[in-house]
C-alpha cells in the first residue's frame, strides 16, 4: 500500500516504466490495479477514488503530508513525470543538490503578444521585444543590472506589481515540463543569506528549463525562448539583478534551456530547425544556452554523471551557445 504514496499532485499518473524508475516493483501496479485503487488512463495509471482514500489514510497512518492531487492531464503528467526520473538519474549531483518542479508556471510580465516577441525577416527569426514601449517602459523603471545592481538593492515583486498596474500591463505566464535548480558546491554556498525578493529562487542555481517539443509548432517553440527572455528580463532587473548571471562567489551562473524530444529521430530535426537561427535566439537575453535531448537518449544512459556539467558536455545536443 505504500506505493500508493508515489501517487501526488506533482506525479499523479504512472506506469511500470516509471514506477522501476522510483525503485517500486512494476508488478506492484498490477496488484493495484486488480484491486481497484488505480485504473488505467491513457498510457498510465491513476488513482481510483477507492485509491484515494487509502492513499490518504496511508499517509495519515505514516505521518507524511498528502496534498489533494489536482485536476491534470493523464498523458502530460506521464510525460513529466518519466523526465524528471530520467534527469533525476542521468547525473549525481556530486557535492550539490538538485531541485526539480514539475510543470512549473513561471510569470512572464510584460506579457507581449507574439508580434511584439518575433519577427521573421529574410527567413530568419529575430526577437524584437527589446522596441516595444511598454518594454522600453520597464528599462526605464527597472534601469540597474549586472554585479553594479548589487549597491542598489533588488526592487522586487511588488514594485512590478506597482509599475504594472500602473501602465496597465498584462502579467502572462509560461509553463515548464520541468525545472532544475543546480545548486552546486553546496558547503561553500549553503551559509549565503537567502535574498528577501528571490522568490523563484534563482540565486546561486544553474536553471535548467525543459520543453516538450512534440506538442508543439516551431512557431510555438519561438514564443516559449521569448517568454524566457522575459522572465529573465524580470530576474536580472527586478528579483535578483547582480546575482542573475554572476553568483555570491563570482561565478557565472548558467541559464539552460532544454528543448526536450520523444525520439533521437525528432531531436536530429529540433536540431536542424533551430540551430539555423544560431544567436538570433539568443541576443537580447544574454547569456542563454539553447541545448537538446530526447526521452530516448536518456533511456539508453544507464550510468550517470557525476555533474550537471558532465551531462551537459557529454549528454546533449548544443544548439546555440552565447559562448561560441
Amino acid at each position: 500500500m505504500q506505493s500508493l504514496l508515489l501517487f501526488e499532485d506533482s506525479f499523479p499518473c504512472w506506469d511500470e516504466e516509471t514506477f522501476a524508475l522510483a525503485g517500486e516493483e512494476p508488478q506492484s501496479l498490477i496488484w493495484l490495479t486488480e484491486r481497484g485503487l488505480v485504473e488505467k488512463r491513457g498510457d498510465g495509471c491513476i488513482l481510483t477514488p477507492e485509491g484515494e482514500t487509502e492513499r490518504l489514510k496511508c499517509a495519515q497512518e505514516m505521518g507524511v503530508p498528502a496534498l489533494p492531487i489536482r485536476p491534470f492531464d493523464p498523458d502530460s503528467a506521464l510525460w513529466n513525470n518519466g523526465l524528471y526520473l530520467l534527469m533525476d538519474r542521468a547525473f549525481v549531483g556530486q557535492y550539490g543538490v538538485k531541485e526539480f518542479s514539475v510543470d512549473e508556471e513561471l510569470p512572464v510580465v510584460p506579457n507581449l503578444s507574439r508580434g511584439e516577441l518575433w519577427a521573421e525577416e529574410n527567413g530568419c527569426v529575430r526577437y524584437v521585444w527589446p522596441q516595444q514601449p511598454v518594454v522600453k517602459s520597464f528599462l526605464n523603471r527597472f534601469p540597474h543590472w549586472g554585479v553594479a545592481a548589487r549597491r542598489t538593492g533588488a526592487p522586487g515583486d511588488g514594485a512590478l506589481r506597482q509599475w504594472a498596474e500602473k501602465e496597465q500591463v498584462q502579467t502572462g505566464f509560461q509553463r515548464f515540463n520541468l525545472v532544475l535548480r543546480n545548486r552546486y558546491d553546496f558547503e561553500l554556498y549553503r551559509k549565503e543569506p537567502r535574498a528577501p525578493e528571490d522568490i523563484f529562487r534563482m540565486k546561486d542555481a544553474d536553471r535548467f528549463f525543459f520543453v516538450r517539443t512534440s506538442d508543439k509548432s516551431p512557431d510555438e517553440i519561438f514564443d516559449v525562448i521569448g517568454r524566457l527572455h522575459m522572465f529573465m528580463l524580470a530576474q536580472r532587473r527586478v528579483y535578483i539583478p547582480g546575482y542573475a548571471d554572476i553568483d555570491s562567489q563570482e561565478q557565472e551562473n548558467w541559464t539552460l534551456l532544454v528543448l526536450t524530444a520523444d525520439t533521437e529521430e525528432e531531436l536530429e530535426s529540433v536540431c536542424h530547425r533551430f540551430s539555423r537561427e544560431g544567436k538570433n535566439l539568443i541576443e537580447p537575453a544574454n547569456p542563454l544556452f539553447i541545448i537538446g535531448t530526447s526521452v530516448e537518449r536518456l533511456r539508453r544512459q544507464k550510468t550517470p554523471e557525476d555533474t550537471a556539467y558532465d551531462w551537459f558536455c557529454n549528454h546533449c545536443r548544443h544548439i546555440v551557445r552565447p559562448d561560441v
